[in-house]
């Protein structure tokens, strides 16, 4: 709420006119803030004036009125008087509720004056816990039934930090009716903001990005200060820690939930690869204050404290929207909705601002509209993150594959083949399904490398692996399993399926052809087959184990046809643990 206010102080007081300020007609007023009817004066010295001092103020002619709804004093400045004539010329009964909306004030004297003399003295402020206000509410309030008549009103104010002056008269029953439908809507906009703030600290838990907690801390940083600049806070909690405590309170939440947010901004744009000063800056800026204003506290130095702050707020607006427009220049993909986010929420936190400086009107909108901005930014923060996420878990996921594929062939490698083959095997459990594997080696393959060199080996294991992976079904799993190794896992119907798969593989890479130069360069290779299931020995097993005793069986037979003349197809009989010659038997002859 603080990054601009400085500013709009400095044009309000500018601004100050001095002309009559008018009494309020009870039968005309409707309910609205009461500025443009207020006088006031600041006082002088550090003796605190009486009602009887005040009044020969006022009457000497010697103050300050503004034509706007809300009086803005600034940053620590001296105690100030306020007054207005109320005109209950109609004898009226109705009950009406003087508000003072700003909850951090720290002294709030009000008194009712009429020919008389005074009527009343009503005590608030944060000097009071909020169980000794007049009526039990986020912000001073008291409910007045004025007597027929002219009734002069006399506040006087002072306080440490901020002073804007948003008084407000109003029927009790409009007053009751404007605070459950501030509830309403600040609940509909804090709803917004928790609920981004919480999924993405679920996220942030779930995956350990640091940039989801950054993003969850800075919005519930901010709906923390919101509750407790707007007093919401203090209507829960409401145990008393001293007159400056809500003003410690809500300096230290606007540092806090900032610096949160310049953090936030420099790891979604990722400033440091592309700005590095920049990031440096910021950084340093965003670790320092919070040490600077610890030491103010320490050392009691509210108002300074205060103007940091302030200080500080302004610069993170600033700061935000360079970190945007030096992402946009670098082409960092959110860095548009970013600082579309910043600029937004710089508008809305400047006409909030504005308005309860009284240079717009101060309505409960107006006075909102920091907590739209917010809503808005966190919503479009939260896309933001989304892109971000988005596409880091594509690069993840296309690095996960590149990581699984063999470089040269571009099938799975040794490591994509494990990864691949972990749901079909339970689904194969499941199922007792009938499963087999290939285990091929080409044949006398170093000799392809030393009589031709590795390019044209190269290109022997590159058209191997494209015949077997066009060989075999879809449903089969082809890879290279190291050097000139591959494997194929297949999903069986019966022994018969793997056979003639084997050996049309078999057979092709026989009559593969590969040119080097005007040779001719022919290779041959040998495959081992293992056909197994999930049955109730294998069912005590881990895929792990049935993956590896799978492999150790196929290996074997591979062994057997390498070692009896190489360029055919031997398969491991699970039931007799001996290795069968295919071609001895006839079984690849069954058409």
């Amino acid at each position: 709420m603080y990054r601009l206010i400085s500013i709009v102080f400095i044009i309000s007081l500018l601004s100050l006119q001095s002309i009559n300020a008018k009494e309020i007609d009870l039968v005309t007023f409707e309910t609205s803030p009461i500025g443009k009817y207020l006088s006031y004066f600041p006082e002088s010295g550090d003796t605190p004036l009486t009602l009887t001092d005040a009044q020969n103020v006022f009457n000497s002619g010697q103050v300050f009125t503004q034509n706007r709804q809300t009086i803005s004093r600034g940053v620590y400045v001296e105690p100030t008087w306020f007054k207005t004539t109320i005109n209950n010329r109609a004898s009226l009964s109705t009950q009406y509720r003087l508000t003072i909306e700003t909850p951090w004030l720290d002294y709030i004297d009000v008194y009712l004056v009429n020919d008389s003399g005074p009527l009343q003295h009503i005590k608030g402020g944060d000097y009071l816990p909020i169980s000794k206000q007049p009526i039990f509410d986020r912000f001073f309030a008291m409910d007045i039934q004025f007597e027929k008549g002219l009734t002069d009103i006399y506040i006087r104010i002072a306080t440490e930090s901020v002073m804007p002056v948003p008084i407000k008269l109003s029927t009790v029953e409009d007053a009751i009716h404007n605070a459950s439908n501030d509830k309403f809507q600040y609940g509909f906009l804090y709803g917004i903001l928790v609920a981004l703030a919480l999924y993405n600290a679920v996220l942030f838990f779930s995956i350990r990005k640091q940039i989801f907690g950054l993003y969850a801390l800075y919005i519930l940083g901010f709906v923390v200060n919101s509750l407790s600049y707007t007093g919401y806070f203090y209507t829960f909690y409401t145990t008393h820690h001293g007159v400056h405590f809500q003003d410690y309170m809500d300096v230290s939440l606007m540092i806090t939930y900032s610096v949160i947010g310049l953090h936030f901004g420099r790891a979604l744009l990722e400033t440091s690869k592309y700005a590095p000063r920049l990031n440096k800056t910021i950084a340093t800026v965003s670790n320092t204050i919070p040490f600077i204003i610890l030491s103010l506290f320490l050392i009691d130095q509210l108002h300074f404290a205060t103007l940091v702050a302030f200080l500080f707020n302004t610069s993170f607006a600033i700061l935000t929207i360079i970190l945007g427009v030096v992402a946009v220049k670098a082409k960092v993909k959110v860095a548009k909705i970013y600082l579309i986010s910043s600029v937004t929420a710089a508008m809305c936190v400047s006409l909030s601002t504005a308005a309860v400086a009284g240079i717009f009107p101060y309505n409960s909108l107006t006075f909102k509209a920091i907590e739209v901005g917010m809503a808005f930014e966190g919503i479009l923060l939260a896309v933001a993150l989304a892109s971000r996420f988005r596409d880091a878990q594509r690069d993840k996921e296309q690095a996960e594959d590149f990581a699984r594929k063999d470089e040269l062939t571009d099938i799975y490698n040794r490591r994509g083949f494990k990864y691949a083959t972990t749901e079909l095997f339970t689904k194969f459990r499941q199922n007792n399904e009938c499963f087999g594997l290939l285990l091929l080696d080409i044949d006398k393959f170093k000799n392809v490398n030393d009589d031709f060199g590795h390019a044209t080996g190269d290109l022997v294991i590159i058209q191997v692996a494209n015949l077997i992976a066009n060989t075999v079904r879809k449903i089969d799993i082809v890879a290279r399993w190291g050097g000139e190794e591959f494997i194929v896992l297949l999903p069986l119907k019966n022994e018969i399926e793997a056979l003639r798969l084997a050996e049309d593989i078999r057979s092709a890479i026989e009559k593969l052809d590969t040119r080097y130069f005007d040779e001719s360069v022919k290779v041959t290779a040998s495959i081992g087959v293992c056909i197994t299931r999930f049955d109730d020995e294998n069912l005590l097993r881990s895929d792990t184990v049935v993956f590896e005793k799978l492999i150790s069986n196929a290996d074997h037979a591979l062994y057997q046809a390498k070692k009896n003349g190489r360029n055919n197809v031997y398969i491991y009989n699970n039931e007799t643990a001996n290795i069968r010659d295919l071609k001895t038997e006839g079984i690849l002859k069954v058409t």
